[in-house]
């Protein structure tokens, strides 16, 4: 017993000894590639249209006070490390952070490609070539910095890097800023540098335009509808187009190249004034005040909070922080819950402003998880919070814009009947006699006869039936044929096409006073009304508003001999009977010809 004991306990042994071997063995190439410099990467090999990752050493927490020309010396002390990951990342305020490459070029001619890192918030990158006399060229580039040496004036750090033939390079970056560091570091290609570099432009410029075109559209709708929201909403769209413009680096790749000032700052300002204005609509959008004062406390703290992030380069560190990480962070979990609440409640706007501020929640969450390695770096991650923000705009802006497009329907539209009313008709005419498109060739005027009795009989109720059944025929015979009007309790206007032929309008209103005798049946009472109509059509000499006073006068020649009939002005007879008198002296015989030819008596 005791033996087999023995010999078990040699075996245990022996297998935990292979398996400290085998993880020793696999450690070894690490621990020798920690321990000796960067590796060399051969330009010659990188082909025309092509990027990649280098092989990154890193050191972080360094003493920004160090200088250097002394740190670089001492680098195979400093404590470069692999990076580990594709995508370093690093939180701020713990000193700066290092990064170390190297180039080779086996090849007979220079070689040459772009380094990249594709984050715009970097304040300041410094690059350092170590040169074979063991001098070293400095370039700087940054949100914060000019561009000197080999920068290049690009949306987010980005340098030449350039090896002659024969020779290799052994560069050092570091890094230094306020924000989140991350370091998406790319070595491409000049031609592959081109390519990616217009594309993002592209896609930038087209947010911004995007941002900027709903900026432009809530501007024209607040003329048509004086609502305060709008004017706050404006300064939202704009404020928010300033962000997506600053936040995409184009600005500072624009007019920052020489320029020594800190966009990154701007950036906060713009992203806190975005956040206190947007919550500022939401409270007067959804009016707050009235349906949830509490919840409106709530978001005018939000706002305020949100306003000093917008300072915070003129406050205390903390304050600055604090204030930053509630707007930015908070903010958008608290606003998205309000909004929750609220369209639970049933608040009229609620469900369209979470829909509008749900994206920019979602960008958030996955932005400020990606620090803690919970969402991982792609490289749309930049886009995202840009590409929110222009949603939010453009569903806000659709929402608005319908919502003026029907405030100025119901303005211009009758209630009852859903036709075009006074208000429109002016406008109309305002339009019509200040340009030469005569879009409309007739004008017929309707009148309801017998129309009074039908209030004093049978009630209000029964009159408002009938209106709405004569609407509807109205749209039956000349739907599609020209715009409709109720201009009065029981006046209608026809303003027909110009492309409709003098016959047709004449066809259509003969229709239509037939169809109208039919006995309309209300409740258990059967109801009979007839109308008078008259007709004139478009002649250059008397203009727009001479076509509306002659139907009108045509009308009331009817009316006032014995009503129910049509009665049409015709400016060609008129001129005419100017010219030869003896044979147009009387013209009621001709109008009583077209009169018998569609059943109606034409009174003169």
């Amino acid at each position: 017993m005791r033996f087999a004991m023995i010999c078990t306990g040699i075996k245990l042994s022996r297998w935990r000894g292979a398996v400290w071997a085998a993880l020793a063995w696999l450690m070894l190439p690490c621990l020798a590639f920690a321990s000796q410099p960067a590796s060399h990467f051969d330009l010659a090999r990188l082909p025309a249209d092509a990027s990649f990752t280098p092989d990154l050493l890193l050191a972080h927490g360094v003493d920004p006070a160090l200088a250097p020309q002394a740190f670089i010396s001492a680098a195979d002390d400093a404590g470069f490390k692999p990076a580990g990951t594709r995508t370093p990342q690093f939180k701020t305020g713990k000193g700066d952070v290092w990064l170390r490459f190297a180039l080779k070029n086996s090849s007979r001619e220079v070689e040459s490609a772009k380094l990249a890192i594709r984050f715009p918030y970097l304040e300041r990158t410094d690059l350092f070539e170590v040169r074979p006399d063991g001098s070293l060229h400095h370039s700087t580039a940054g949100s914060a910095v000019p561009v000197t040496g080999a920068a290049i004036a690009a949306a987010y750090p980005a340098f030449h890097l350039y090896v002659p033939p024969g020779e290799s390079r052994e560069y050092f970056v570091r890094v230094r800023s306020s924000s989140l560091i991350l370091l998406p570091v790319t070595i491409a290609s000049e031609a592959r540098f081109a390519q990616r570099a217009t594309r993002e432009t592209l896609v930038w410029s087209l947010i911004v335009g995007a941002a900027l075109a709903f900026a432009i559209y809530a501007t024209s709708m607040s003329f048509a509808a004086a609502n305060g929201a709008f004017r706050i909403y404006i300064a939202f769209a704009l404020s928010a187009a300033l962000y997506i413009l600053l936040s995409s680096g184009l600005l500072n790749a624009l007019i920052g190249m020489h320029l020594n000032f800190n966009f990154a700052q701007t950036v906060f300002f713009a992203q806190g004034m975005m956040m206190a204005l947007g919550t500022m609509f939401i409270m007067v959008f959804l009016d707050m005040a009235r349906q949830a004062p509490w919840l409106g406390r709530v978001f005018c703290s939000l706002a305020f909070v949100s306003a000093l992030t917008g300072i915070s380069f003129a406050l205390p560190d903390w304050i600055g922080h604090l204030s930053f990480v509630i707007a930015t962070g908070i903010g958008p979990i608290v606003l998205v819950a309000g909004l929750a609440w609220m369209s639970a409640q049933g608040v009229s706007g609620a469900r369209s402003a979470l829909i509008a501020w749900l994206p920019c929640l979602l960008a958030t969450v996955w932005i400020y998880l990606r620090p803690f390695d919970v969402t991982p770096y792609v490289p749309i991650n930049p886009f995202l919070l840009p590409l929110a923000f222009a949603f939010a705009l453009a569903y806000l802006s659709a929402v608005l814009g319908g919502q003026v497009r029907q405030g100025e329907f119901w303005a211009n539209t009758d209630a009852m009947t859903g036709l075009g009313n006074r208000r429109l008709l002016d406008r109309i005419c305002r339009l019509e006699s200040r340009q030469t498109s005569e879009r409309y060739g007739a004008a017929v005027a309707i009148d309801l006869d017998n129309f009074k009795p039908v209030n004093d009989s049978f009630g209000h109720a029964a009159g408002d039936a009938v209106l709405v059944a004569v609407a509807e025929k109205l749209r039956a015979h000349f739907g599609g044929r020209g715009d409709i009007f109720r201009v009065g309790g029981d006046e209608f206007l026809i303003m027909s096409y110009h492309w409709q032929n003098r016959m047709d309008i004449i066809t259509q209103a003969n229709a239509f006073l037939k169809a109208i005798m039919t006995p309309l049946q209300f409740e258990e009472n059967y109801i009979t009304v007839g109308a008078s109509i008259g007709i004139a059509f478009h002649d250059h000499k008397t203009g727009f508003e001479g076509m509306l006073r002659h139907a009108d006068a045509e009308l009331y020649h009817v009316k006032a001999n014995g009503r129910g009939g049509i009665r049409i002005a015709d400016q060609r007879r008129r001129e005419r009977r100017r010219i030869e008198p003896v044979i147009f002296a009387d013209n009621d015989e001709t109008e009583d010809r077209v009169a018998r030819l569609f059943g109606t008596s034409h009174r003169g």
